[in-house]
């Protein structure tokens, strides 16, 4: 009787011991995200290039087209897959206590095709400084407008500076010197607009900024045309879908050597 009660107390004491760890173990699995990356026909793709943008920890799949990506912060992640060859793919996951699920990333096979004078890709030019703005334009991917532009259409209100542009809309925002003053929105995409600033979030300094000030406009009517470096700000935190991005370029910004 005495070897069954002790037998019993032991197989007790470990029931507890390991509900007692099963949290611990669950925990240490916070901050990994796991998942696979193959082509539109389901074979695995190995040294695919897995990042999160918003944490820049980085990672490649193996043979088997598996990936894992530690150390991830709480919150909203845009995790990015990217492989020479194929059109970049991305979601947005939210990293809690517990483990999210295994992502699977499908990436579609491009053809590239030679110019006869040469193609510029967007994401190999500058992003924090005024110099990729004109890379930018020449690779023909998005809307432009540069100081001479916005000066010829003598803006007063913000949204004077998109005149004719396709994919925006006139709304009227109260504003303290003009009394009104009308901006745009988005109308293509999932119709939300987000905005960056020389490459960057907008600045306490950017706040007072009047058309006057912007010698730049960039506008990328969907989410993927925007550059890489730019994915971040076109993805509203706490939001499950991206956005229309509009970058401005400001003088004072230019003239500090920004160039």
């Amino acid at each position: 009787m005495s070897r069954q009660l002790t037998g019993r107390r032991g197989a007790l004491v470990a029931a507890v011991v390991l509900g007692a760890l099963l949290p611990a173990l669950a925990h240490a699995q916070a901050g990994i995200l796991r998942g696979v990356v193959t082509d539109t026909a389901g074979r695995p793709l190995p040294n695919v290039e897995v990042l999160s943008v918003n944490a820049k920890r980085t990672t490649r799949t193996d043979a088997g087209g598996r990936f894992t990506l530690a150390k991830l912060p709480f919150g909203q992640q845009l995790i990015l897959a990217r492989l020479p060859g194929y059109q970049p793919a991305d979601q947005a996951v939210t990293m809690l206590d517990e483990a999210p699920p295994d992502l699977t990333f499908r990436l579609r096979r491009v053809v590239v095709a030679l110019d006869t004078v040469r193609i510029v890709s967007h994401d190999g030019c500058a992003a924090y400084n005024f110099a990729g703005f004109d890379c930018r334009r020449r690779a023909g991917i998005g809307q432009f407008r540069g100081e001479s532009e916005i000066a010829a259409l003598r803006p007063i209100y913000w949204a004077d500076m998109f005149d004719e542009l396709p994919g925006f809309r006139r709304y009227p925002v109260p504003d303290s010197l003009l009394g009104r003053d009308w901006k745009v929105e988005s109308t293509t995409g999932w119709r939300c607009l987000m905005e960056g600033w020389n490459g960057r979030h907008k600045t306490a300094a950017d706040q007072a900024a009047r058309p006057r000030d912007i010698v730049g406009v960039e506008h990328y009517d969907t989410y993927d045309k925007v550059p890489a470096a730019y994915k971040r700000l076109a993805w509203p935190t706490g939001q499950d879908k991206p956005c229309a991005l509009v970058m401005y370029w400001t003088r004072g910004f230019i003239e500090n050597g920004n160039k």
